[in-house]
């Protein structure tokens, strides 16, 4: 996939966006259609008419699926969209697409360089830079301001001679002015703040290219844990299967993706702090804070650039929905990788649960006291997780209810749970009423005894498992012939 508008065009031509023709606020009413349709499991939006912006367009939901509740007379799956931006089906059965994102990754492509492209169609430079020319959402109603949200951000860093990426809330400040926004709960710094503070201890400004619109594969790996001199552009040719377009931008070495719909570039400055915040995260709204600031001298982009932006908090958003596949596959690659080599069958972090649970099936091989043992490597591996739901290999990836269910038949809650005040940090998606800086941890096993004879394992009793395939096509080909109506899911 070499650009966001061919994605789009794969969206649509696969029943996935939704074209918007009535004129639209940027102003909250952008964010809240993105919502509804995340929230009842719908497609896509592309708005063409923005209120006050004469070329403006907005596209939002891009990824987002309805989450892990498997139900066979709807099409659309949680992981589809993003299937389809690395050039997959839509339909492709989740643990396919898991080991395909594993390869693809120990796959990496280098990318490819040229002299110029669309992403640099339109220039505008110094005085003239005015990012209340844009259609910059405002999301949420108590939000600090408006904001960029489905950017990657570029920023050079001279100590290791390298570039690297991230994805970062972007608060509006001014007409040349972007405030960084951090990800609360972090215990340690992300890269891009450690080489700002390295080069702000040096009093050196740090150059910074801040692609929106970048090619699905690009947005992609931006979103995974990498070493921080990985090449992150060969990990999203690999991701996508094919290398990403590469050229110079203009104030900096930065290279940037040709096909990119916008790029700011400029510095941040020494000492050049604003005020960022509240912002509505996925769980909660983040606290004011100072953070550094991006000053942007120069703005290049398409003709009629498009902006994508991330509905965050109405589950399951852009965000919720990448991080649930990407870190689930991290997740099972470095399991895998360790003592527990092929025992672990699939991985899985259910949107529904906020990122905090984690459901892992297990296969033929297990061992006494491998659950426990994969729990601890997993907690230890995520900020994200907190729970985790081992199940037998009859278990679905997509079949949330059934994994459900067994956690609550088939578990002895008095041998089987486990809660551990590990000294965690509180996850990044957490939102209880904790008072303190650690978290607890619960680990359920609800596989049966591996030494448990299978005639003495109750059969189940689901549509998959009691009703012949012939049947089961039959009945939900007509469903969709007589068109039942059926109540949107909802997740609050």
């Amino acid at each position: 996939m070499s650009s966001l508008r061919e994605f789009l065009e794969d969206l649509e031509a696969n029943d996935e966006l939704n074209l918007i023709e009535n004129e639209v606020d940027c102003d909250l009413e952008a964010s809240a259609i993105c919502a509804m349709s995340q929230r009842t499991g719908g497609p896509a939006v592309q708005f063409n008419k923005v209120k006050g912006y004469k070329d403006g367009k907005l596209v939002g939901s891009l990824f987002a699926g309805p989450g892990f509740m498997y139900w066979p007379q709807v099409d659309r799956l949680m992981h589809g969209r993003l299937a389809l931006s690395l050039g997959l089906e839509k339909d492709i059965d989740y643990e396919e697409f898991q080991e395909t994102l594993i390869e693809r990754k120990k796959a990496p492509i280098r990318a490819i360089e040229v002299d110029g492209g669309p992403c640099q169609e339109v220039i505008i430079e110094a005085k003239d830079v005015d990012l209340n020319k844009y259609p910059i959402p405002r999301l949420h109603d108590q939000d600090g301001g408006r904001y960029l949200t489905a950017q990657v951000v570029f920023v050079q860093d001279k100590e290791k001679q390298c570039t690297n990426s991230g994805i970062y809330r972007l608060m509006v400040g001014g007409r040349n002015k972007l405030v960084h926004g951090s990800i609360p709960r972090r215990t340690q710094p992300t890269h891009i703040e450690q080489i700002v503070e390295k080069a702000a201890r040096k009093n050196e400004p740090v150059p910074f290219a801040i692609v929106i619109g970048a090619p699905p594969p690009v947005y992609a790996a931006a979103f995974m844990s990498l070493p921080a001199t990985t090449d992150e552009y060969a990990i999203a040719g690999g991701l996508g299967a094919n290398p990403v377009v590469l050229v110079k931008a203009k104030l900096s070495d930065i290279m940037v993706p040709v096909d990119a719909e916008m790029v700011l570039e400029g510095h941040i400055h020494p000492g050049e702090k604003m005020e960022e915040g509240p912002f509505g995260s996925i769980s909660y709204y983040t606290s004011k804070m100072s953070n550094f600031v991006y000053d942007v001298k120069m703005i290049t982009h398409r003709q009629k650039p498009l902006l994508p932006f991330i509905a965050e908090g109405a589950k399951p958003s852009d965000s919720m929905c990448i991080i649930s596949c990407l870190h689930a596959a991290e997740l099972l690659e470095y399991c895998r990788g360790t003592v527990f080599g092929s025992v672990i069958k699939w991985l899985t972090i259910p949107v529904e649960a906020k990122l905090t649970l984690a459901i892992v099936s297990l296969g033929a091989q297990r061992l006494p006291g491998f659950p426990a043992r994969i729990a601890r490597a997993i907690y230890t591996r995520s900020p994200y997780i907190r729970k985790v739901i081992f199940v037998d290999p009859d278990v679905g990836a997509q079949e949330l209810a059934i994994a459900l269910n067994d956690r609550v038949n088939k578990v002895n809650h008095g041998t089987n749970v486990f809660i551990s005040p590990m000294g965690k940090p509180l996850g990044l998606t957490e939102n209880h009423g904790f008072d303190g800086s650690l978290s607890s941890t619960w680990t359920t096993d609800a596989t049966w005894r591996f030494d448990r004879p299978n005639e003495d394992k109750a059969r189940r009793m689901t549509f998959e498992a009691a009703i012949p395939k012939d049947v089961r096509d039959r009945v939900v080909a007509l469903w969709k012939k007589l068109d039942i109506p059926q109540e949107p899911v909802v997740m609050d």
